[in-house]
């Protein structure tokens, strides 16, 4: 019982703050609670058929709204109040409540916003009111003629806030912008798009790239199509809907889906930088990263296989990627992995890592790296007479998922050129032919495929292992690795998923193919390994953990007679559009900066032998 004063409170004033449930928040009665989602999280609170009762009254008052003085109120009964205290912090942790001034989206009033546009501020800001105070000081530019211009001056004017037009035709996009947040945007027959928020300039700039991106697949006529009616709205409509929540201070559309309440992300990986396309037939919209606009992260970015799948879904987006997306498409995978970048083949024992091998191995070929260099002759890039060559020094770059597997991948390029001339003595077969992994893909290369190949396998300084898959015609793959049994392993896995591709149809470039144990791979975690099973199910998962001691060994080699290692820059040598196998392949500046900003990392070493090296230190002596 409450006395007549305390029957009903008193009607809150403008200035009053109340709680209120956001409008996006929904509630399903469950057989002993209550189901409780939002826009991107959901809670249940089980206790009882009472709980849902609770809720229906408590929801109710959330929804008129509550001051915070009154919120803090005992309820009566305590098992009562317990569950309302338990679904209070679960509403506050869950981001589904918030603050709105008294008569937020009720009244007509000057100060506050018409109710459609209060219920959305509600749902999606965390301070709606900051929110409404920012969009209707603020003056948006629409820079443009047409129907996208049109749409957005329309769209911008219902949020609230004062447009200014502007029949500006010396562009063909249409500049929204208020300060120095800006977007383009531009609609044509059946495809239009919006770039991400940039000061007026480069919006500018990301629209004319985009359009050249775009321009790929619907050719020169891109800039003279005409305009659709339903996409020009679409589109006028989105490049508002950024400008509105880079002024109101909400995350941009394209970052919402990705971020749950707290900033914490809804998937792991890295956010890049998008561009909202749209198609037609059907009507579609969906964003797309753009590298350009996007930053090089710092250093450390993740490099389990998951990860790297996630950058490179990036690097190869199939709407504006830089490269060309690594598929399987109707390629055999048994018994290797196989991944096509374009006309450059992937190859290793899990498709996840086929796609790497492949996307990477484009790069290098787009970039003109991955070939050894020096100053003599074919030697030096794996020659298959086994003769050494005159040359003194040797280079040889690779790109990796990151510093280590860059290393390791030049590394092992530079010590396979130069082995000849190192001090080897050679591997008994005994010491891998026992091994599981080694025998796996040795039989399959033998047996399978009956390719009549031998290995010579030879020990180097420091311990490491030079593997050489060989037939009469020439050498067909090798690999360096920490062990006999892993180096035989990616050497015979190389050679049989070329030869698996070629039994495809593939064309693939004549040479010695090379696995590196440096790439990451994929291990189940140990609570879900199956009792039966052990690492040679999972290999080469296990390889990489030999990374940092086999480096050190290869580094010990390649200098073990005088001989000097340096760290060179990576200068990458545009190849011709016949090297790479496409007809309009991006500039070599392009593809650098999307690799740096996906977190992907270069590496070049140069190997001067110890003759060289003695006459340089002598010139430099006199």
């Amino acid at each position: 019982m409450t006395t007549p004063a305390e029957a009903g409170p008193a009607a809150p004033s403008v200035a009053e703050i109340v709680v209120r449930l956001r409008p996006v928040v929904f509630a399903t009665p469950t057989a002993t609670g209550v189901h409780v989602r939002g826009w991107s999280s959901s809670f249940t609170v089980s206790g009882g058929a009472g709980v849902w009762k609770v809720w229906q009254v408590l929801a109710r008052h959330l929804a008129g709204g509550l001051t915070p003085q009154r919120l803090a109120q005992p309820a009566g009964r305590p098992e009562v109040d317990r569950v309302i205290r338990l679904l209070l912090d679960q509403l506050r942790e869950h981001d589904m409540l918030v603050e709105v001034p008294a008569g937020w989206g009720d009244r007509e009033e000057p100060d506050l916003p018409p109710a459609d546009l209060a219920r959305w501020l509600e749902s999606v800001a965390a301070d709606p009111a900051a929110a409404w105070q920012r969009l209707r000081s603020t003056t948006v530019t629409v820079a443009g003629t047409g129907p996208v211009a049109t749409s957005a001056a329309r769209t911008l004017t219902g949020a609230g806030l004062t447009v200014d037009p502007v029949g500006d035709a010396t562009t063909q996009d249409t500049v929204v912008w208020a300060g120095d947040a800006a977007v383009a945007a531009r609609c044509l027959s059946e495809i239009g798009y919006v770039t991400p928020v940039a000061p007026p300039e480069q919006a500018l700039a990301h629209g004319a790239a985009v359009a050249a991106r775009l321009s790929r697949e619907t050719g020169p006529a891109l800039a003279d199509a005409s305009v659709t009616p339903a996409l020009a709205a679409l589109i006028g409509a989105a490049a508002a809907h950024r400008i509105v929540c880079a002024v109101a201070g909400l995350p941009d559309p394209a970052e919402e889906a990705a971020t749950l309440p707290g900033g914490e992300p809804a998937a792991p990986g890295p956010y890049y930088p998008s561009v909202l396309v749209a198609r037609l037939d059907p009507v579609r919209a969906t964003y797309h990263p753009w590298l350009p606009a996007a930053r090089v992260p710092l250093p450390g970015a993740p490099s389990d296989i998951d990860a790297v799948g996630l950058r490179l879904e990036a690097l190869s987006d199939p709407e504006l990627g830089v490269l060309p997306p690594a598929v399987p498409g109707d390629l055999p995978q048994l018994p290797a992995m196989l991944a096509l970048a374009g006309p450059v083949l992937g190859v290793a024992a899990t498709a996840d890592a086929a796609r790497v091998d492949a996307t990477l191995r484009y790069a290098e070929t787009v970039l003109g790296l991955g070939v050894p260099s020096g100053d003599g002759d074919a030697r030096d890039a794996g020659a298959e007479d086994g003769a050494g060559s005159a040359a003194h020094w040797t280079e040889t770059a690779a790109i990796g998922v990151d510093a280590r597997h860059a290393s390791g991948a030049a590394l092992r390029r530079l010590v396979h050129a130069v082995h000849s001339r190192l001090d080897t003595d050679p591997v008994p077969e005994a010491e891998w032919a026992g091994e599981p992994a080694a025998r796996r893909w040795w039989k399959a290369l033998t047996l399978r495929f009956a390719v009549p190949a031998r290995v010579v396998a030879r020990r180097l300084p420091a311990g490491a292992v030079h593997a050489e898959i060989v037939t009469d015609a020439g050498p067909l793959a090798w690999a360096v690795e920490a062990t006999a049994a892993d180096a035989v392993a990616m050497a015979a896995l190389a050679a049989t998923g070329v030869a698996q591709a070629r039994a495809a149809g593939v064309e693939v470039p004549a040479g010695p193919a090379s696995l590196t144990g440096a790439a990451p791979t994929w291990r189940p975690a140990d609570q879900h390994l199956a009792p039966w099973t052990d690492d040679s199910w999972y290999w080469p998962a296990g390889v990489i953990d030999n990374e940092e001691r086999l480096q050190t060994a290869l580094r010990a080699a390649l200098t073990a007679d005088g001989a000097t290692l340096t760290v060179r820059p990576v200068v990458p040598v545009a190849a011709s559009p016949a090297d790479a196998g496409h007809e309009a392949e991006p500039d070599a500046d392009s593809v650098v900066h999307a690799l740096a900003v996906t977190g992907f990392a270069s590496q070049g070493f140069r190997w001067t032998d110890s003759a060289t090296a003695d006459s340089a230190t002598a010139s430099r002596g006199a």
